[in-house]
């Protein structure tokens, strides 16, 4: 079990010990000035980012409520819905934040706080068709996790449609099964379409047969005896400022963007119409930093289509989409200035370059720079620590390419020091600029070799 206190007078993050159940009472929360949040490692709810903060929709809202209670907050991190909310039953942890289903059931032990989303489950597949009728899903084949609101949709269709089958697999996230049906024929899950849309701007090739009408509550759970608290909650959700954030968090985490980032006939139309007024600034990156213009250019497709006016939800911006903290260290001060964001775009992955071990194959270290620019530095470094345990090479990016997907399974991320990651993400991060990459050499016909890994 992990705990991680964030303090929010000096913004720092320290290590701590559990020490117990505590009262169940508002007062000796207010007298300790410590709260105790139960939470999981996943993209939408803790995590370390690419610019080694934690991030994630709960961790932002929990840490808001702490900051406007004037209280220090304390991560306590599971490994499972089930056992967020067991530990606010023993009294671990005041409040389980993990993006819970409300049910009946589950309010005849917790309280709950207001719904902060109003969630569909979605029976997402590879393939790309429309389920018309419940009676149809008899016809696929359905992985769901273990003890969740997911069976208990399934269990109600299977009254009226006994064919219906589904397997449940224990010791796993609706985030490592959607990745297993990126990666199979046939399969398909049910999953939140919140988080859903937050992993379909990776893998947009994951479709939505079919999306339930009914809206799943998403809510804090609280201790059924702790009503002072509850209280304070509930208030709290009802505050216009609360309301605000809570939008900002959802455009921040959870909007859409609906692209196919591997479409090459856009790609190739956007050769002509778009490249030609920033292909020499590309080559002046380029010089300056060794890096072949043609590889920055598929970089910069990759991150933004060449929009110099790019704006992600999650705060990156401009051509090379860059993060505030990456445009302060490489002196951007302008992220929508196509020459500033190239510039720091370029040196900044020649930084990653040169930030890597020595014993890294030349020819690949292009490969987990980028890997690097896409899920942080150190994420990469637990991938190639994993290597070694998986019985894959450390030094060659093929090996790489096979470990970093497992960052997002909880067997292996628990024993790493910077925890999950969406790892399937840098690989396809990788394969797509290595594709645009390729069709910019060929068609300006240069083999364009990588000067700066001599």
């Amino acid at each position: 079990m992990t705990k991680i206190i964030f303090h929010l007078i000096s913004l720092t993050i320290i290590s701590s010990c559990y020490t117990g159940p505590r009262s169940l009472k508002w007062s000796d929360i207010k007298e300790k000035r410590i709260i105790r949040f139960a939470t999981i490692n996943a993209a939408h709810t803790y995590f370390q980012s690419k610019d080694d903060e934690i991030e994630g929709f709960e961790f932002n809202l929990a840490t808001q409520f702490a900051k406007d209670h004037n209280l220090h907050i304390e991560f306590i991190i599971k490994d499972s819905i089930e056992e967020v909310i067991e530990a606010v039953q023993k009294g671990e942890a005041e409040i389980g934040a993990a993006g819970i289903t409300y049910t009946k059931k589950r309010n005849e032990y917790l309280s709950f706080s207001p719904a902060y989303f109003k969630s569909r489950q979605s029976i997402a597949c590879k393939e790309d068709f429309k389920v018309k009728k419940l009676s149809e899903l008899s016809k696929l084949q359905i992985i769901i996790p273990v003890d969740t609101s997911y069976s208990e949709t399934l269990e109600k269709i299977k009254k009226e449609n006994p064919s219906l089958t589904w397997k449940e697999v224990e010791n796993t996230t609706s985030e490592v099964l959607l990745q297993q049906v990126w990666e199979s024929e046939g399969l398909c899950t049910i999953i939140d379409s919140h988080i859903l849309n937050l992993h379909r701007r990776y893998i947009p090739e994951i479709h939505i047969l079919y999306e339930f009408a009914k809206k799943d509550q998403i809510s804090w759970a609280i201790h059924k005896q702790s009503t002072e608290l509850s209280s304070k909650v509930k208030n709290w959700f009802k505050s216009k400022k609360t309301n605000r954030k809570i939008s900002e968090l959802k455009r921040k985490y959870f909007d859409f963007i609906d692209f196919d980032p591997f479409n090459i006939k856009t790609f190739l139309k956007r050769i002509r119409s778009r490249l030609p007024q920033y292909k020499k600034l590309f080559q002046l990156a380029s010089q300056k930093t060794g890096i072949p213009w043609e590889l920055l250019a598929a970089i910069s497709y990759q991150e933004s289509y060449w929009n110099e006016k790019a704006r992600s939800p999650t705060g990156v911006r401009g051509m090379m989409m860059l993060t505030r903290r990456t445009a302060q260290e490489m002196g951007v001060k302008n992220r929508l200035n196509p020459k500033q964001s190239i510039d720091g775009g370029a040196r900044y992955l020649k930084k990653l370059i040169e930030r890597l071990p020595i014993y890294i194959n030349n020819d690949d270290k292009i490969w987990y720079a980028l890997a690097s620019y896409n899920v942080g530095y150190y994420h990469l470094r637990d991938s190639m620590a994993l290597s070694i345990w998986q019985n894959e090479n450390p030094t060659r990016w093929h090996s790489i390419e096979k470990v970093l997907p497992l960052l997002s399974h909880k067997k292996y991320y628990k024993k790493l020091p910077y925890g999950h990651a969406r790892g399937l993400e840098p690989v396809l991060y990788v394969k797509r600029i290595k594709n645009f990459y390729d069709i910019l050499k060929n068609i300006y016909r240069k083999t364009a070799p990588i000067k700066v890994y001599d």
